[in-house]
Order: structure tokens, then C-alpha cells, then sequence
């Protein structure tokens, strides 16, 4: 039976790849506590160690240490902005770093940090300043939000986020492998995408980033996560199939108590209302989960080609690494085939 789903999964990885979708994928379904089936296409030996640029989905990732350091009382997720920023602008001092995680902190959605300013240390100052504000939402979908959380938790703990990172989620978690800009290597997945969408959304707020080739083999696509380096909140991380099945069979299992998050906080990152939880996205029809998962799944997915949702009704876990070959290509349709496909494997 699992050989049979497996052949399934590479099945739609070879349709997608064959019609020029993306250039790579890999992809699993499992249930919590059962073997998962996953397959690649082009095949790989050690396809569930193969490593993709994860872009967004860098983010549950992230959303994970934030509760582990809530738990760990060296960074609670009630506290204000303005406690480790002084220098805040009003709007932004006012927010808990929890509504950073939620998308609900008033920043905008996106900037070309790397054509704002001349090095790292100068994010900190753009964001404190209130230029990078959004409009008035009050929930929008932002990884200036994740930079800042990520910049907040340096601040706060003296300790690079990717060491934090390694010591409270990595490692507790049994998670890997993942990296951060791996380079060129026969286990990392080459993406051939260039900064076409960077350059258009940028053109859209008047200012000029220059259009240029897909980023050498082993570095974020992501043109902030290769500005700011280590790992910088929003996107960076390079993770496998086993990585993201860790991630998500940890947070099903840590729901019910039984796993290594604490029962409470996985519970209080879930609960509300709105488009996004702590960390990851609800499930909507219209979405990228689709129709194949329950009312009650969440995920999130990456602008590479990643996706990892959950459906807790099932106890399910479904992931899809995948590198585009054009950035403005919709992958929605992709995704939610994906994950009918998923959906019909787990009940047969």
C-alpha cells in the first residue's frame, strides 16, 4: 500500500515537472505515528533528505522558537515592541511581538531591504521608524514583521536567531536535516527562478530593483534573506521532507499533548479568528489548501513551491517542496491538487 502511494505522489511530481511547473519536487502524506509516503521527481536516492529553498515557509519554522522561548521566559510573547525598541514609532511600540507572528502589527507587507539600506544594522532604525507601515489593515500578511520579530528576539536574548533557532527547535525537535545557504551540493534541489516578482512589486511602490538571473545554486531566492543573512525571520531556511514532516507531526502531536511544543501554546497559536494563527494560515475553500482538507487543517506554504499543511482531523500531514522555474506563475492550482491527491491516499 505504500509503495503504491508513493508511485502516486511521483506520479503528479512528474506531471508538474513534465509541464514545466517546477524544475524539482518532492513531496510526502502521512498520518501521525505511520510511515509517510513520499517520492521525487527527478527521483533522488535520499529524496527525503533533499534539501529546498523553503522562502515563506521559513516562517512556521520560526513562529515554533518564538512559543519556545515564550516557554522557556526569555522572550514572552505579550511583550510590547516598544519595551526593546525605545526608539519605536508609536504605532509599532504599541503591538505584543505575538501580533508580529499574527501579521497584525501595522507593517507593511514587503520592501526591498537590500535597496533601502547599505547593511543589516540599518533594518532595525527603518523599522522602528514608521516609513514601512501598511494602511490601516488590521491584519495583512507581512514579512517585515517576521524580520522585525527575528531582529526583537536578538535584541532581547544577545543570541543569533539561527543559534536560538538550533538549540530551542532543531535539536529538541529532532529536526533535519535543514540548513542555511547550503551551497551547490548533490542534496540541494538547484532553483532556477530569477527576481521577476521582486522587480515587479517593487516597480509598483516607485522604486527600481534591477532584474537579474536566478540566484546561484544553495542561496535563498528570497533577495531580503539574502541581504540580512544568518537566519532572518521571513525566509532562509533550506529544509527536507523529513524536516518539514518533524515540524508538522510535532505541532499535531503537541495539540493533543502528547508532543515535544508545549499543549498550551500550540493550542493559544491556533485559537482566533482571521486569515492567519501564530505562525501559519487557516484553512480557506479558496485557498491553497483547498477542498481536500478539513475546516480545521492549517499550514503554509512558500513562494519557491513549498507547502505544509496539517488537517488534525485526520491527523494528517502533508508536504510539497518544490522550486518554480517562473515567478509569476500561479501555483495555486498545484498545491490544491496536491492535496486531493493527499487526501484520497490517507483514506484509502
Amino acid at each position: 500500500m505504500a509503495g503504491g502511494r508513493a508511485r502516486a505522489i511521483e506520479s503528479f511530481l512528474r506531471s508538474q515537472v513534465d509541464a514545466g511547473t517546477v524544475s524539482t519536487a518532492a513531496a510526502a502524506v502521512a498520518r501521525v505515528g505511520v510511515r509517510a509516503a513520499a517520492a521525487s521527481w527527478p527521483r533522488h536516492v535520499g529524496h527525503r533528505q533533499l534539501l529546498f529553498d523553503a522562502a515563506s515557509l521559513t516562517k512556521p519554522f520560526v513562529a515554533t522558537l518564538a512559543l519556545q522561548l515564550h516557554r522557556a521566559q526569555l522572550l514572552s510573547l505579550d511583550t510590547r515592541v516598544g519595551e526593546l525598541w525605545e526608539r519605536c514609532s508609536p504605532d509599532l511600540a504599541r503591538h505584543r511581538l505575538e501580533d508580529l507572528l499574527r501579521h497584525r502589527s501595522g507593517l507593511a507587507a514587503w520592501a526591498p531591504l537590500y535597496r533601502r539600506c547599505r547593511r543589516r544594522s540599518r533594518v532595525t532604525r527603518l523599522l522602528q521608524g514608521g516609513s514601512l507601515s501598511s494602511a490601516g489593515a488590521a491584519e495583512l500578511y507581512s514579512d517585515l514583521g517576521y524580520i522585525a520579530w527575528g531582529l526583537l528576539a536578538e535584541t532581547a536574548t544577545g543570541q543569533s536567531l539561527s543559534r536560538l533557532f538550533d538549540r530551542f527547535v532543531a535539536q529538541p525537535l529532532c529536526l533535519g536535516p535543514l540548513e542555511l545557504t547550503p551551497g551547490r551540493r548533490s542534496d540541494v534541489a538547484a532553483c532556477a527562478c530569477d527576481n521577476g516578482q521582486e522587480v515587479a512589486i517593487a516597480r509598483a511602490m516607485g522604486i527600481r530593483v534591477a532584474a537579474g538571473p536566478p540566484v546561484r545554486w544553495g542561496e535563498p531566492q528570497d533577495g531580503n534573506a539574502r541581504f540580512l543573512g544568518d537566519l532572518p525571520g521571513h525566509a532562509g531556511l533550506f529544509v527536507s521532507l523529513d524536516a518539514a514532516l518533524g515540524l508538522g507531526r510535532a505541532w499535531l502531536r503537541s495539540l493533543s499533548g502528547r508532543g515535544p511544543l508545549d499543549r498550551d501554546l500550540t493550542r493559544r497559536a491556533l485559537a482566533g479568528r482571521g486569515e492567519y494563527a501564530l505562525g501559519w494560515a487557516r484553512r480557506r475553500g479558496r485557498g491553497s489548501a483547498g477542498p481536500g482538507l478539513s475546516t480545521s487543517a492549517f499550514g503554509h506554504i512558500g513562494f519557491t513551491g513549498t507547502s505544509l499543511w496539517m488537517d488534525p482531523a485526520n491527523r494528517a500531514v502533508l508536504v510539497l517542496l518544490a522550486h518554480r522555474t517562473d515567478p509569476l506563475y500561479d501555483l495555486l492550482p498545484m498545491r490544491r491538487r496536491f492535496h486531493q491527491l493527499g487526501n484520497s491516499l490517507l483514506a484509502s
